[in-house]
């Protein structure tokens, strides 16, 4: 607040920058000038400027024809195959948006997929991963199919007796496994490391690279034994036999919902989890060394925590995983153990960091400027370590910092269960989004705006350009150049806290104001005011358009051109208050405002009485 003085009982009072939503608890007397006691569908620009929010249109209904109406179940742009995509799941479909080489949206089917809950998307190995809690699936850019999981080499060197030495642990995806035998030149027949097998798949000569001939063996799987017609030569791991196992655990890795990329200083692996328990599972790696998405080895779990309460939220930050439970916080790292044998493996490591506070909102923590976001009770609470010695988590209560005081009021209306979050970095803004309306954090500017008629269910920011699906099945864009959401008005609001303007003892006299407005297509906006004396003002319109045939509308013409800023002068009487509010009003669907300050002529009159 500035104040520039003309006499000892009169003042004009400047707003030059505005402060966003601020629903103080103890009423609207204590707030800063510039901040709002009442905000919808207005935004504040990272300059610090008022700004009716951006307006929406529809890319694409993904919906097939003659489907129920139905949420966009998950959007999610990145590279396949070395080509930019643009990807949608509605209506039991996926759909591809995105044409690389023509350069624009389009339409097109690329199979079918569950879509009764919310899809979560990943990269891996310029593959697209999908997963839904009851589908694993995968995309290389022509196909899309079921993940079939890899087939592990559990044992080598085993002689024809069995035997051998362990390698790789069997796969939770599929019953598929292989050995590597060392015929002794003599042995015709092969103990399998299984008995009662679903199937022998192969025999494959390894010095050769060829598969055998079905006819050169018999199988017998209920002992688990290949019996070859004549005793292969002999030699080390020169004869690999595939075999199946009816039994799998397939089902515990498509239960999980999300997904969170982590391997310590690398993303190698996919930590999996969201089936409504404590476990998470995580990939592994081939005999070759090479990270897979479709490995997923029987002893890859991670317990977090009691078995009570399930994990609801995964995030790698720094060189750890963070791990939230609906009441707590944890952290995963990476790490070695010393077997029995003497051999070192892999472990991950799962240290406490809150017992109280946790994550609400399934598969909604997000990484806000390097640090973890996650909704709980009825707040907002930011992640981060304030020492010097460790940007990591530690146990420390004071690294949970509730962020969210100033929209307490709205956010307590959200079931934060069900809310989805958004951190659209290009923008620097944070979404918490919820039947219809949105709390929205501009992180730059520090300040909370609140938008309403805002159906977002998913979203992605496509080549620095903001996407959102519905819940009616639509793709929109999110933009400044349109100025209405897909036809319909905007209706934004802006109302002042009550301004005592320094002196809440005094009456006071105000009959007028300046409002400046930056000049574009169709700027305009309604000002009025309200006191503790009196809720009905006149209303002011105020407005500032060039010359554009963008969006004609001949009732509101202007020929005008000059594009530096413009200030106002309106005349709007007020007596005898104490406290005075500003307000802000546009609803007209052929329009917008962009407000960069205002200024209020202020006499002070006497005491209150």
């Amino acid at each position: 607040m500035a104040r520039i003085t003309g006499s000892a009982n009169e003042g004009v009072f400047q707003i030059r920058a505005w402060g966003g939503l601020n629903e103080n608890p103890d009423g609207d007397t204590k707030l800063k000038m510039g901040e709002a006691a009442v905000l919808r569908n207005f935004r504040v620009t990272r300059d610090g400027n008022l700004q009716r929010r951006p307006g929406s249109r529809a890319i694409a209904a993904l919906l097939p024809e003659g489907a129920e109406a139905g949420p966009v179940r998950g959007v999610w742009n990145g590279n396949v195959g070395g080509v930019e995509q643009l990807i949608a799941a509605c209506g039991g479909r996926l759909w591809k948006l995105w044409d690389d080489e023509a350069g624009a949206f389009i339409k097109e089917e690329i199979g079918s997929i569950e879509t009764e809950r919310e899809i979560h998307f990943f990269g891996f190995d310029n593959h697209l991963y999908i997963i839904n809690g009851v589908e694993y699936k995968v995309w290389d850019g022509n196909t899309l199919a079921d993940v079939g999981g890899y087939r592990p080499l559990v044992t080598v060197s085993v002689p024809p007796s069995g035997g051998g030495e362990t390698l790789e642990q069997v796969n939770k995806l599929c019953g598929a496994r292989r050995c590597w035998f060392s015929p002794d030149g003599e042995s015709g027949v092969f103990q399998l490391p299984e008995t009662g097998l679903q199937s022998v798949d192969y025999v494959k000569d390894l010095s050769t690279g060829e598969a055998l001939d079905p006819s050169a063996y018999t199988a017998d799987t209920e002992a688990g034994t290949v019996t070859f017609s004549q005793a292969p030569a002999m030699g080390t791991n020169t004869m690999e036999i595939g075999w199946t196992m009816a039994e799998s655990f397939r089902e515990q890795v498509l239960h999980m919902r999300w997904g969170e990329l982590y391997a310590g200083s690398q993303d190698t692996r996919i930590f999996l989890y969201g089936d409504g328990s404590n476990r998470a599972i995580y990939s592994g790696l081939d005999y070759d060394g090479k990270p897979r998405a479709d490995y997923f080895p029987d002893l890859n779990e991670v317990a977090v925590g009691d078995a009570n309460t399930p994990i609801t939220g995964m995030i790698r930050h720094y060189s750890r995983l963070s791990c939230f439970k609906s009441d707590s916080a944890w952290t995963i790292e990476y790490g070695a153990v010393t077997l029995a044998d003497g051999a070192q493996t892999e472990a991950f490591y799962v240290t406490p960091v809150n017992r109280a506070i946790g994550n609400a909102a399934p598969g909604q923590v997000r990484l806000v400027l390097n640090s973890p976001r996650t909704l709980h009770g009825s707040d907002v609470y930011e992640w981060k370590n304030y020492s010097a010695y460790s940007a990591n988590l530690t146990h420390d209560e004071r690294q949970a910092k509730r962020i969210s005081d100033r929209v307490y009021a709205t956010l307590r209306q959200f079931d934060l269960e069900s809310c989805y979050c958004y951190d659209d970095n290009w923008a620097q803004e944070y979404y918490i989004c919820h039947n219809g309306r949105a709390l929205v954090h501009n992180y730059a500017a520090d300040t909370w705006y609140a938008y309403e008629d805002f159906d977002a269910v998913c979203m992605a920011n496509f080549r620095g350009e903001l996407l959102y699906g519905t819940s009616d099945g639509r793709l929109m864009h999110f933009s400044t150049e349109y100025l209405s959401n897909d036809g319909r008005a905007i209706d934004a609001y802006w109302e002042s806290g009550s301004m005592s303007f320094g002196q809440d003892y005094q009456r006071k006299y105000a009959a007028m104001l300046w409002v400046g407005v930056k000049p574009e297509s169709s700027a305009e906006v309604e000002v009025t005011v309200q006191t503790d004396r009196s809720s009905s003002y006149t209303e002011k319109l105020v407005t500032s358009s060039l010359a554009n045939f963008a969006h004609v509308n001949y009732a509101k013409w202007s020929f005008a051109t000059n594009r530096k800023p413009q200030m106002s002068r309106l005349k709007i009487k007020a007596k005898k208050f104490v406290f005075y509010k500003l307000i802000f009003r546009t609803s007209a669907a052929d329009s917008t405002v962009t407000i960069l300050a205002a200024d209020i002529r202020v006499r002070f009159t006497g005491y209150a009485k």
